[in-house]
């Protein structure tokens, strides 16, 4: 399965079919409007044709998100060395929208409490 950012520079193909995805409303996760899968590093392959990929480390510095550099598009999120983990987060807005037709989306309080809500979207996750 393969997504792109909104100029094709960067792609993403998936090993694995897609059947949780996580939205969260912290302050970063909010702004990019990201719907996050994750997956085992070695289950995705991200490729740049012409233009490099830029990182962002939020916080904490556990997390490098990854924008393109042409068209702006936060395409995935890798741990950095601090975070020692072996999984990654892909946006997966940068996919057909038909992916997230089978998927369950789970509702991530990133702003508050740090806890998974109730599967209904509500105001607060708008």
């Amino acid at each position: 399965m393969q997504g792109s950012c909104h100029c094709g520079n960067v792609t993403i193909d998936l090993s694995t079919e897609i059947d949780l995805a996580t939205s969260c409303n912290c302050s970063l996760c909010h702004r990019y409007g990201a719907i996050w899968g994750y997956f085992e590093i070695a289950q995705v392959k991200v490729a740049v044709s012409h233009s490099s990929v830029q990182s962002y480390k939020h916080g904490d510095e556990y997390l490098d998100f990854h924008h393109c550099r042409d068209c702006g598009c936060v395409t995935h999120y890798t741990p950095t060395e601090k975070a020692g983990s072996t999984r990654m987060a892909v946006n997966l807005r940068m996919f057909d929208k038909s992916i997230l037709q089978d998927a369950s989306v789970r509702y991530f309080d990133g702003a508050d409490s740090w806890e998974f809500k109730e599967q209904s979207v509500d105001r607060y996750f708008v």
